[in-house]
């Protein structure tokens, strides 16, 4: 077999018309002037991109353009020669089919497994004035758009700060924490914890605690969230193209300014509610307050509906909006009374 071939030799532009065919697995190419006979081991054959012409370059530079594949594809396997694996894969229908699974199996398996650990990271690794602006920006924005100043008496919010901050942590490090509180229009009562330690805390959940203990309960969750950085690597999970970006190029400002409204957007997991929850039990019982505070105060808010409108408000953010069913928390959290 023969095909039509350019032959240059490297040392001009010169377009030289030619004839290939193989002999004794040898390459021989015959044209006006030329006969070159070169063994098919000392020749490199480029691999098929597209409409491109293939190139054969011999070993002192010279080398031929052949545009018709098919033809080329047909005289190299008659000589014995194979493409590499690689390009061969690129040919078999079989062999894409097989890639294209294993790559959207390798994006979920990263998706669901390695994206977490990424989160948690790169969370992890980010510095205290990053999470002071994105809560204090995250925190202007619920006052422009929900929220209003409290009208708790400033006594009551003293003596409910004062004895938060009266009870020991379960972190192996201290937690910077404030409790701000909040009159809410437009949602129910409500618990939100934002990554610098800022524990916001409307009125009507004051209101609807039945004890001091209750609340105790709720900032304590709160508190959870903040000390695994559960707002941040719930940010990271959902915003992870952006946030990549900065981190490798070492400019975290575009993640500053785009952080508060995703933060106020996203949800906790349910893996994040439980974490929280078993950060508060520890807490709890280390200061003599029974978990099951935590778990009557959700079951009361499930009686009056008001978990399932937070629910629907992701905007809120914050303690009710994602916990698990009530029946699991008080597995979780165990019986007893609330004290």
């Amino acid at each position: 077999m023969s095909l039509s071939a350019d032959y240059y030799d490297g040392q001009s532009t010169r377009r030289h018309a030619v004839v290939l065919d193989h002999e004794n697995g040898c390459l021989r190419v015959h044209g006006e002037g030329i006969v070159r006979v070169v063994a098919l081991t000392d020749l490199r054959v480029s691999e098929p991109m597209g409409r491109a012409p293939r190139l054969v370059t011999f070993p002192d530079g010279a080398y031929c353009e052949v545009r018709d594949h098919a033809g080329f594809q047909t005289l190299l396997e008659a000589t014995g020669f194979q493409d590499h694996f690689v390009v061969r894969w690129q040919f078999n229908g079989r062999w894409i089919t097989l890639s294209a699974v294993l790559c959207v199996a390798f994006l979920l398996a990263g998706y669901r497994w390695g994206l977490p650990v990424l989160s948690a990271q790169i969370a992890a690794g980010l510095p205290e004035s990053v999470l002071v602006s994105v809560s204090d920006q995250a925190l202007a924005s619920l006052d422009e758009r929900v929220l209003q100043p409290s009208r708790l008496p400033a006594s009551r919010q003293a003596a409910i700060s004062a004895r938060f901050s009266g009870l020991r942590s379960p972190a192996e490090r201290p937690l910077a924490h404030r409790v701000v509180f909040r009159a809410a229009k437009g949602f129910p009562a409500n618990a939100i914890a934002l990554p610098s330690g800022s524990l916001v805390v409307t009125d009507d959940l004051v209101t609807l605690a039945r004890n001091d203990s209750e609340l105790m309960a709720v900032l304590a969750h709160e508190l959870g969230h903040v000390e695994a950085r559960h707002g941040m690597r719930q940010l990271i999970q959902s915003t992870v193209v952006g946030v990549l970006m900065a981190w490798f190029v070492g400019d975290v400002s575009s993640v500053v300014a785009a952080a508060p409204a995703a933060l106020l957007e996203a949800g906790y997991s349910r893996e994040f509610e439980r974490e929280a929850d078993a950060f508060a039990a520890r807490m709890l019982t280390e200061n003599g307050i029974s978990p099951r505070c935590l778990a009557d105060l959700l079951q009361r808010l499930d009686s009056a509906g008001n978990s399932e409108r937070v629910a629907n408000r992701r905007g809120a953010g914050g303690y009710l909006s994602t916990h698990p069913a009530t029946v699991a928390r008080l597995e979780v959290l165990g019986g007893g009374a609330c004290q």
